[in-house]
């Protein structure tokens, strides 16, 4: 079976070398591909938003926008295409620039043939795509696919900082399984991590879309939850998940029951900074652990 055809649009102001591109791609033995050359990046910009695209070629001399703002500006409207920089500026530290600014090659007009521009748009292609791969793993859990500590941490900083700006509140709610190391000792770590990913998708099925589900390690999950009134509208999702992790857990032919202890911050009473909503998050889940389990508090003031 043939892979799908490369989708390239050129954004290139000059028809000559524009024809010179496209011939170049015609004489590559097996490329296949569909070209759309544009030549504003105002009329580029359009096409890209529209989709489908694989890869962009990108003259750094064009009408609209000229140099790196150009290539500043694609990569704002298409963080997640590669980007090929065709130019007639020969110059080492332009190039060196453009890359940096997030182009995955910067080719020379009348030092490229049709086999060296295909190899660029292969490789520019893959690796764009080892990039979002490693920028992937880096930022969620390799277990379950959630967000780990690290993006966490951005998205928290992010949010308490829009929710300065709008007066708005937030919180975190710390969550622990309750015995989950006796799933372990009597199932396995296997089924224990299948439970893990399962109460991951569990939790992503109560909060809302925009709210942010993390797991930090172990058994222990972050759910940020924004733009709420305050430690009631928490404490009503939190009371869901409660209500949620009561249906037992199916694994397989195994069957495993674990519950949830939850502690609950809300910013900005109860910090304004990461570091104190999770300390006290956490503080106010081990209380719950200590009373009982299956339960959620919100902070104490005093914690």
């Amino acid at each position: 079976m043939n892979p799908p055809p490369i989708n390239i649009v050129l954004v290139e102001d000059n028809p000559g070398d524009a024809r010179l591109i496209s011939e170049l791609l015609k004489d590559v033995k097996g490329g296949r591909y569909q070209l759309e050359h544009v030549d504003r990046l105002s009329s580029g910009a359009e096409h890209i938003r529209k989709g489908p695209v694989d890869v962009i070629l990108l003259d750094l001399g064009l009408p609209d926008c000229s140099g790196l703002d150009g290539l500043t500006t694609v990569k704002g409207i298409a963080e997640q295409v590669p980007i090929v920089v065709l130019t007639g500026l020969d110059d080492e530290a332009v190039a060196v620039a453009a890359v940096q600014t997030g182009a995955q090659d910067y080719l020379v007009k009348g030092q490229v043939d049709g086999n060296l521009l295909w190899r660029s748009i292969r490789y520019a292609i893959e690796r764009k795509q080892l990039e979002q791969r490693l920028a992937y793993v880096a930022t969620h859990d390799t277990l379950t696919g959630l967000p780990n500590r690290f993006l966490l941490t951005d998205r928290l900083d992010i949010a308490i900082t829009q929710a300065e700006r709008t007066h708005e509140k937030l919180a975190m709610l710390m969550l622990d399984l309750d015995r989950f190391k006796t799933v372990n000792d009597r199932l396995g770590h296997t089924i224990g991590d299948r439970l893990l990913k399962q109460a991951g998708d569990r939790l992503t099925a109560v909060v809302r879309g925009y709210d942010t589900v993390a797991r930090l390690g172990g058994d222990e999950f972050i759910i940020l939850l924004t733009q709420i009134a305050g430690a009631a509208d928490a404490a009503e999702i939190a009371g869901r998940i409660i209500l949620s992790f009561r249906e037992p857990f199916i694994i397989g032919s195994e069957e495993a029951s674990v519950t949830a202890s939850i502690g609950i911050a809300v910013f900005p009473d109860h910090g304004r900074n990461a570091d104190n909503l999770l300390k006290n998050a956490d503080a106010a889940m081990y209380r719950v652990k200590g009373s009982g389990r299956c339960n959620f508090a919100v902070c104490d003031t005093s914690e």
